[in-house]
């Protein structure tokens, strides 16, 4: 049993394996070190910090990705972590460089790790950098990052675009859609090759297929079961006006969650927002508000500056990156969120009725209003429901199960 030396609040392993420090802030916690940390849901987790802000980080245990809240923080312990054969601080034993620096070297096709100030890393090779922008091709989207929001720069040698990629020193031309698809292929170990990246223009598509013609003019039809995602040229301004916004730095109030989906992941969108960490009024303790119409939680969101959450946030919120079943995990408990959907129970009621963020009662309790993909009403949540489940809301009329919860963003 290792002993610990209580230290003006700070605990100090005497093993010499790892420091442990008693939370206060996630100041002293690293993005790229290792740590071992001890949650309030009982789960205790090791792995790489990918990412972080002022109240959450995203913690990288090899390629599993888990992002949690520092209310969900026991206990943080760095594993001691020496550098090999001398290497710095970026990748492949690289210094990190500033953005000028990099703009005076010009290293087009060269594979880079920019890293922006809210802790979060963007990888690919440097297609263009002039004053204001820096340009990178991730291999399946082109990247535009503003000099504002970059903290500094590392090459990544070691890297490598997949061999179906884009030339990664030449733009793709504007007209070009990108298909992500599939490789049916596997490696000598039975591994599933790197996915597949064509770059080309959509010509058609039906419930089935999409009808696509390759830069070098081949023609062929794939089914939607192939495809892993879709870049669209129509959308490449809002896919880069994505990008912008969630690099910007968001502060939340006490009495929100901060949910952060950082990008990077196929078939998972990325956004930041700030959501009510209970049901209408959101106060421990306090019974959720029901019999509410849609347009009423609207305004009752607007009037303390928020909004209704997106039917995406909110789902995001409730499964965590993991994408679980429900809000604690991936096997139903009848006994950890309020199953019963005749009696509303207080908010906070149930300890192990929280999600990986943070947020309470997402699967049991009451419905929660959202807005639909088409902007439309529609409910999520309640007794029995998966973080998945969204069910029309038809006219929006009150009904008696049926509260909300409110999310804001920038």
């Amino acid at each position: 049993m290792k002993k610990k030396l209580i230290l003006c609040g700070v605990l100090l392993a005497v093993s010499g394996v790892y420091y442990s420090y008693a939370l206060d802030s996630l100041n002293d916690i690293a993005v790229g070190k290792t740590y071992h940390m001890v949650l309030t849901t009982g789960d205790e987790l090791e792995g790489v910090v990918d990412s972080k802000t002022d109240t959450s980080i995203i913690l990288d245990s090899k390629g599993t990705f888990s992002t949690f809240g520092k209310s969900l923080i026991v206990e943080y312990k760095l594993i001691t972590n020496t550098p090999q054969n001398g290497q710095a601080n970026g990748a492949s034993g690289q210094d990190l460089m500033t953005y000028d620096e990099v703009q005076k070297k010009q290293p087009v096709g060269q594979m880079l790790e920019v890293h922006i100030k809210n802790g979060t890393v963007f990888k690919g090779s440097l297609m263009a950098i002039d004053d204001d922008n820096i340009k990178l091709n991730s291999g399946s989207a082109i990247i535009p990052l503003a000099k504002s929001i970059i903290d500094n720069i590392a090459f990544a040698s070691s890297l490598k675009m997949d061999s179906s990629s884009t030339d990664p020193k030449q733009e793709a031309p504007l007209v070009f859609d990108t298909l992500v698809l599939k490789n049916s292929e596997t490696d000598d170990y039975g591994n599933a090759k790197p996915n597949i990246v064509l770059a080309g223009k959509i010509i058609g598509e039906n419930d089935k297929n999409v009808s696509f013609l390759s830069k070098d003019n081949v023609k062929n039809d794939y089914s939607f079961s192939q495809i892993v995602q879709i870049f669209r040229h129509s959308q490449e301004s809002s896919v880069a006006d994505s990008i912008e916004l969630y690099a910007r730095p968001l502060i939340c109030p006490p009495s929100m969650i901060l949910v952060d989906v950082p990008p990077g992941k196929s078939g998972r969108p990325f956004f930041k927002i700030c959501i009510d960490k209970y049901e209408y009024p959101n106060k421990a303790g306090a019974v959720p508000q029901v019999n509410v119409s849609y347009q009423d939680a609207q305004n009752l969101c607007e009037k303390q500056g928020k909004r209704l959450c997106e039917s995406r946030e909110w789902q995001w919120a409730c499964s965590g990156i993991e994408g679980y079943a429900y809000s604690y995990g991936w096997t139903y408990d009848k006994l950890a969120c309020n199953s019963d959907g005749r009696v509303v129970e207080p908010s906070g009621n149930r300890n192990h009725c929280i999600g990986k963020f943070g947020v309470y009662d997402m699967v049991g309790n009451v419905f929660e209003w959202v807005r639909g993909a088409d902007n439309g009403a529609a409910a999520m949540g309640g007794p029995l429901s998966k973080c998945q489940a969204i069910a029309a809301g038809g006219e929006g009329e009150a009904k008696p199960q049926t509260g909300f919860r409110c999310c804001k963003s920038n």
